[in-house]
């Protein structure tokens, strides 16, 4: 996180030139500049001028500014003055949570039962794995117990144990593995929630006691490498945790397509690939999902590679302007006119999509098609 020195530091950079408000897809959606990058950094620039007038009306207009951001990092993307602007946000937030009922209760969800749901942690394997008997009658046997290791830990992340679409992500993910003698384990109960949501909501102390947990228990079952299908995890265990270094943290997609040299049963398709913000801004994963797409014989449609309104809590601040943007999407990738799907390897983006009616997938569920492994949708 960032430091209030630092956001200051930053916020001498800004200019003030507006570059970054054209490709702002919260500032797309609304035409208001107030909740575009620049008008954020303006309050918070009358904010350190002027205190004594920065009243109570004020602070909560700003508070509601701050809030409503994607935190897709578009603006740190296009800025010229090199400023880190999500940084600026995420810290900002720590101070207008609590005029957010939701998001307290979410903060409140994780610090009491581990996971952003609020629901028995101990479940968080059981939601899923209770449904892949059939597939994987020996599933128990991979989830972890203390004294148990594994060369590879599955790290699920709470959007993925909890909801329902994902349980075929993971069936996928499992057949994968499992055809390639994967010697890996699901943490289950175990698996703390990365941390990730409380840094939105500027909750660095927080995370960092979840964070403490996870590496004690990664270290423990003496794994090589972690993998999770979740940006935002990834995100967390690599930036975040303070995992060995000598332990490989990879993206779903750079773990297959380490691994996966060529397929039996290439697929000869076009489908539309949705780019992760998190996923290629913030850890740079851009290289591995085409690459294995193509493996796969995928042709891929590139797509502007802007936010579906999925991410930043904002989907909880405010679903209106979430919607507007994956509206917005829609319409200038004519989704709606062709039949070609979207593919992506994000949970929420891939819930994003399908909420608004768009036929989309995640990777590895055309991956068990090209290898053979599931007949044809």
């Amino acid at each position: 996180m960032t430091s209030k020195t630092e956001v200051d530091e930053l916020l001498k950079k800004c200019v003030q030139c507006g570059s970054c408000i054209l490709t702002c897809p919260i500032y797309r959606a609304t035409l208001n500049e107030s909740f575009s990058p620049r008008g954020k950094l303006y309050y918070l620039k009358l904010k350190d001028a002027y205190p004594e007038k920065f009243d109570d009306e004020l602070a909560k207009e700003y508070s509601k500014t701050i809030f409503t951001c994607a935190v897709c990092g578009r603006c740190v993307e296009i800025c010229t003055s090199e400023v880190k602007l999500t940084d600026i946000f995420r810290e900002e937030r720590k101070a207008s949570v609590n005029d957010f009922p939701k998001l307290v209760q979410i903060g409140e969800n994780i610090s009491d039962e581990m996971n952003v749901y609020g629901l028995d942690n101990e479940m968080r394997a059981e939601t899923w794995t209770m449904e892949l008997y059939d597939d994987f009658p020996d599933i128990d046997d991979r989830i972890y117990s203390d004294g148990m290791t594994g060369d590879t830990i599955l790290f699920v992340g709470c959007l993925m144990s909890f909801r329902n679409r994902h349980v075929n992500v993971l069936k996928s993910i499992l057949k994968v593995m499992e055809h390639l003698d994967e010697n890996f384990i699901i943490l289950g109960g175990e698996e703390y929630c990365c941390g990730h949501p409380l840094d939105l909501l500027g909750k660095e102390e927080e995370a960092d006691k979840l964070r403490e947990h996870n590496t004690e228990v990664i270290h423990k079952a003496k794994t090589t490498t972690i993998v999770t299908d979740c940006p935002g995890c990834l995100e967390a265990l690599i930036d975040h945790h303070k995992i060995d270094p000598s332990v490989k943290i990879l993206h779903m997609t750079e773990y297959f397509d380490e691994k996966i040299e060529s397929v039996p049963n290439k697929l000869n398709i076009k489908l539309k690939y949705h780019d992760p913000c998190e996923l290629f801004r913030n850890s740079e994963v851009t290289t591995a999902p085409r690459s294995l797409l193509k493996k796969m014989g995928v042709e891929v449609i590139e797509m502007e590679p802007s936010c579906c309104g999925g991410g930043g809590m904002l989907r909880v601040t405010d679903e209106g302007i979430a919607q507007e943007i994956m509206d917005q999407r829609i319409e200038k990738e004519n989704l709606e006119k062709e039949d070609t799907c979207v593919i992506t390897c994000c949970p929420s983006c891939l819930e994003q999509y399908e909420q608004s009616g768009v036929t989309t997938w995640d990777i590895t569920e055309y991956l068990v098609k090209a290898l053979n492994l599931e007949e044809d949708k």
